[in-house]
């Protein structure tokens, strides 16, 4: 089951792991969607027991230390749950784990390619000419 779970995390740019009618989980997820990013969510289901060795719950916690949802992943980095992808986002940091950085025309917002959608190259640093 580990073997499954580390391949899950590493073959998904953001993995997410939920429950339903968690509000932590819904703010996580309308934050992925209002950004138009693209996740895998896993909804579980039950409590984090040890008496349940093989359930994902009990493997994520052993894995990460965390018992609560969201339990979220980004390009193979666990970043914790809600409160953190928030902080990552207010910080404009969540772009930058997930590699995009800013055409020098337009100033957007791209995955790293040499070109942007307006044709024009994208440059590796910030506004204030720090290296993203």
């Amino acid at each position: 089951m580990m073997k499954i779970l580390n391949e899950e995390i590493k073959n998904n740019e953001i993995l997410i792991f939920t429950k339903k009618k968690c509000g932590y989980c819904d703010k996580s997820l309308n934050l992925l969607n209002s950004l138009n990013l693209k996740y895998k969510n896993i909804v579980l289901k039950g409590l984090v027991s040890s008496d349940k060795v093989e359930t994902i719950e009990f493997i994520l916690h052993t894995k990460t230390g965390q018992k609560t949802v969201p339990n979220i992943f980004i390009k193979g980095e666990h970043i914790g749950g809600c409160t953190e992808l928030m902080e990552l986002h207010n910080s404009k940091q969540l772009f930058v784990k997930l590699g995009y950085i800013n055409c020098s025309y337009c100033n957007k917002l791209q995955c790293s390619e040499k070109i942007c959608e307006c044709l024009h190259t994208i440059k590796s640093t910030d506004e204030w000419g720090q290296e993203l």
